[in-house]
């Protein structure tokens, strides 16, 4: 800025005037600085833009009065309008006029002209609030260029007076009103008023974050003019010579307008009742609880010029919510073309509520593309059940096409209701482009759908829009799918979860509508659609209806797999899990799998289980709705796997509401890895010690890597110097077993049956094995020998083999010294009697008898005696097949 005039006075009377216009000093006779002066200054200066500032000084605060009782003075006496009588201040020059929200400039009475006549160019009106006079409060002139109104806002209060914001001039360009609340002025004009009186045209009107928020009541007098209302866009005449082209109104908010109209660009079907407008932008607007005045196309919400617009033109993006009474019509356009088009008109991502008779209204438009609007239920449309298309020309349709509109083109249209998806998609299926945000819950679902087979027929290319509603209208945009052709289609399509909520007629309230309950799944309501060409645009009328049903939230249940061995002795349990719908495969992880564990009766350590859910993969072909589940324990248990509520994601977002249901979740695993035997007894000094092995069980897989083993003494065996020959066994790949390991203890006197233990770890890179708990060895210490006698005794001929009695009982005894058959069917009985000396403890525990044929009993192993006195004896029994070699029966050792 070169220079900055800071006001300090609020006269406007005669003595307001500058000294001397155009020294570059804003200051009257009297040595202020007034709005007069500072203006008369600018415009004699009439610097570049950017270089004058006229601003309120520094303490310098309340109102400036246009019109006091005596004494004002107009700085223009001529009429700057047709509704103006003069100008309290004249704007011809650029400037900025910034009032810093600090000062207002507001007519006290019903009287006096415009407040400010713009007329320049580059001329900037910034937080100005209360700008009112007693009839318009900015005039723009034919001369205007480049001039914007810049934040504030103007509320009439104190009467009905101010009549009109702003008043457009032929030949005014480039006109901006943003940022700004208004409310009130009187009924008559309107807010925005085209006061055209040559065919010169006005260029470019744009109003852009404008609130205009009416009250509910109120009055409209000389002393009261909180309840004025007046109309949003109005025209002084109408006809060839008013001329506006580009006219914008964006992003803005209207409320409770009542008894007047908003967008009358025409008033009739006839060129002389509609202005001539073009390029027309009205987008992003929301319109609540709007009436309007009279019915029909020429009393619409926006009745657009008539005839044919030129330009690019759209009404897009905005919220249309009538009043429970007033208009029947939202947009409605007589383009009066009966062939070819009247302009190029875009209406889309509109949203409508309460027009009773068609919510948009084309006539004779030629193409006009109408694509992606919603409405609420309160919309005139068809009954249902709704089982044909909605009428191209019909008195209640959301959309009517009427004459030469969209070519009057048949829609395509549902064949059948639509389902959630539970299973694969059909082969050939189409997805809906979406235009829900990657984070709202959604539910899939099938619709099929066909072509009209009934005259005049869409493109043979045609772009699909879904919708859903809850009875008979279209609420809810469910997107898109493009360059469809043929005569039918799958689609899929993605409707969301929860409450979907819709403007109310109370201004921040909403209606609301639920198309999947989010807490039980359920899915209702209706969809249907609208076709639109894909190279014209050509949009038909909104098809049928068809239901909608199903549940959305995912049921489970998990069970052991069909191919699973149960009990087993390999490591990895398998589970598979079953959703009823697809599944977010992110959202089944291991850790979603409770698995636990109970010891049975080969545990060897309950508190060493560790079951785990190891990983979890979908199983291909399911479409996501089966997966694989692999657990592990660490030794025997009965496994147990399930999912909690709450853990898992369908594709659409929601959760499975309640726990997976299972019939057969238990799986017995069976540790193979063994220390056998796993207890004997050891006499201290003995050389030549016990022995035994590291093995694996038959029937268990083998080994893809070495199993290392590392067996560690406790602090007995420590004391003792028990012994082993190897502390790091190993069984190999492919083998079951380990090289025998030599026991020793030290000479020395011990309590008899003084335990000892070695326990053991494993690890491997087969993780069949790796981890697995292996039992202890339990080696119990004597000084001197215990001494045990078993007698073996055949029989053949069995007939009952249940106990060693009965065997003895039903048998005939083989002779001590006969030779019997090879391979020859045969039991043996074992009696083992403890004979141990008087020093010897009176009672031998945990006798493990073997025998050299290691196809009788486990392996070689006849079994356990757990206790057995000095003196007493008990009964054993294994039977089989003899080996091919000299069996002698009898004798004893």
């Amino acid at each position: 800025m070169t220079h900055t005039f800071e006001l300090n006075s609020a006269d406007v009377t005669a003595n307001a005037k500058d000294a001397n216009p155009g020294d570059g000093i804003c200051a009257t006779a009297a040595g202020t600085c007034t709005m007069r002066a500072a203006l008369e200054e600018s415009n004699a200066l009439n610097l570049a833009p950017g270089a004058i500032l006229i601003t309120p000084a520094a303490g310098f605060t309340g109102n400036i009065d246009p019109v006091p009782l005596s004494g004002y003075q107009y700085m223009e006496t001529a009429s700057p309008s047709s509704r103006d009588g003069g100008s309290h201040f004249a704007v011809t020059a650029p400037v900025t006029i910034d009032m810093k929200s600090q000062v207002t400039i507001e007519a006290s009475r019903d009287t006096g002209g415009a407040l400010f006549h713009a007329n320049g160019p580059d001329i900037n009106f910034l937080n100005m609030n209360q700008a009112l006079s007693g009839e318009t409060s900015f005039v723009m002139g034919p001369k205007a260029l480049r001039v914007t109104i810049d934040g504030g806002s103007s509320v009439t209060q104190a009467h009905y007076g101010p009549e009109r914001f702003v008043v457009y001039r032929e030949g005014a360009k480039d006109i901006t009103v943003k940022n700004y609340r208004l409310q009130g002025f009187y009924a008559g004009d309107a807010l925005f008023w085209v006061n055209a009186q040559s065919a010169t045209p006005i260029e470019n009107i744009v109003i852009d974050n404008v609130r205009v928020t009416y009250t509910v009541g109120g009055s409209c007098s000389s002393s009261d003019g909180s309840g004025c209302r007046t109309d949003i866009l109005g025209f002084s005449g109408r006809g060839a010579g008013v001329i506006v082209d580009g006219f914008t109104f964006t992003n803005s908010f209207v409320s409770n307008l009542l008894a007047q109209s908003a967008f009358p660009f025409a008033t009739g079907n006839t060129a002389g009742t509609s202005a001539k407008v073009s390029d027309i932008t009205i987008t992003d607007n929301e319109f609540i609880n709007v009436r309007g005045t009279g019915s029909g196309s020429t009393n619409a919400f926006i009745t657009l010029p008539y005839g044919q617009i030129a330009g690019k033109n759209e009404i897009s993006g905005n919220q249309f919510v009538r009043d429970t009474s007033g208009q029947t019509m939202a947009v409605a356009w007589n383009g009066n073309t009966t062939s070819g088009n009247a302009g190029d008109m875009r209406i889309a991502n509109n949203y409508f509520n309460g027009y009773s008779a068609n919510s948009i209204y084309l006539y004779d438009t030629g193409t006009v593309n109408v694509e992606k609007n919603t409405f609420g239920e309160r919309s005139a449309s068809q009954n249902r059940p709704g089982t044909a298309e909605e009428g191209r020309d019909g008195s209640n349709a959301l959309l009517d096409n009427n004459r030469n509109a969209n070519g009057r083109v048949m829609t395509w249209y549902p064949t059948g209701d639509s389902a959630v998806l539970t299973g694969d998609a059909p082969a050939g299926s189409i997805q809906v482009e979406s235009p829900l945000a990657a984070d709202v819950p959604a539910c899939v679902a099938t619709l099929d759908v066909s072509a009209p087979s009934d005259l005049p027929l869409p493109e043979s290319t045609v772009d699909l829009d879904l919708y859903w509603t809850a009875d008979r209208t279209a609420e809810v945009y469910l997107g898109r799918v493009e360059g469809i052709t043929g005569s039918s289609a799958k689609l899929l399509l993605d409707l969301p979860v929860g409450p979907q909520k819709f403007p109310s007629t109370v201004v921040g309230e909403f209606d609301e509508a639920t198309i999947v309950d989010a807490n039980t799944g359920a899915g209702q309501g209706y969809v249907r659609m609208q076709t639109v060409g894909a190279t014209t645009g050509q949009s038909s009328q909104y098809s049928r209806m068809v239901g909608f049903s199903g549940n959305c939230r995912p049921e489970l249940t998990i069970d052991q797999s069909a191919t699973q061995n149960d009990s087993t002795m390999a490591r990895d349990l398998h589970y598979t899990v079953k959703s009823s719908l697809p599944l977010d495969p992110a959202s089944v992880t291991a850790g979603v799998v409770d698995v636990t564990a109970a010891a049975v009766a080969e545990t060897v350590d309950a508190g060493r289980l560790n079951p785990r859910s190891v990983s979890v993969k979908p199983i291909s072909g399911t479409a996501n709705r089966e997966f694989t589940v692999i657990a592990r324990v660490d030794d025997s248990a009965k496994v147990t796997a399930g999912i909690a509520a709450e853990k898992v994601t369908s594709t659409g977002g929601l959760t499975n509401r309640a726990a997976a249901e299972s019939t057969d979740p238990d799986i017995t695993f069976i540790n193979p890895v063994q220390a056998k035997p796993g207890s004997f007894t050891l006499v201290t000094g003995e050389p030549t010690g016990k022995q035994y092995q590291l093995t694996i069980a038959s029937g268990a897989p083998k080994p893809s890597s070495d199993l290392n083993f590392v067996a560690t003494p406790d602090q007995a065996a420590t004391d003792n110097s028990v012994e082993l020959s190897n502390v790091n066994a190993v069984i190999a790949a492919g083998a079951t077993s380990s090289g025998k390991i030599k026991v020793t203890a030290a000479e020395g006197d011990v309590p008899a049956n003084t335990p000892v233990r070695f326990s053991h770890t494993v690890t491997s890179d087969d993780s069949n094995f790796d981890g697995l708990v292996v039992n202890d060895l339990l080696v119990k210490l004597f000084s001197t020998d215990p001494s045990v006698k078993i007698t073996k005794r055949a029989f053949t001929d069995v007939g009952d083999a249940s106990s060693p009695a009965q065997i003895m009982a039903t048998g005939t005894e083989a002779l001590a010294g006969a030779r019997l058959t090879d391979g020859q069917a045969v039991c043996f009985v074992y009696e083992v009697s403890n004979i141990s000396a008087d020093d010897w403890a009176t009672e031998l525990t945990d006798i493990m008898v073997t025998d050299t044929d290691t196809r009788l009993g486990d392996g070689g192993l006849i079994g356990s005696v757990p206790s057995l006195a000095v003196g007493q004896s008990t009964l054993l029994s294994a039977c089989g097949s003899l080996m091919p070699e000299d069996t002698t029966v009898g004798g004893s050792r």
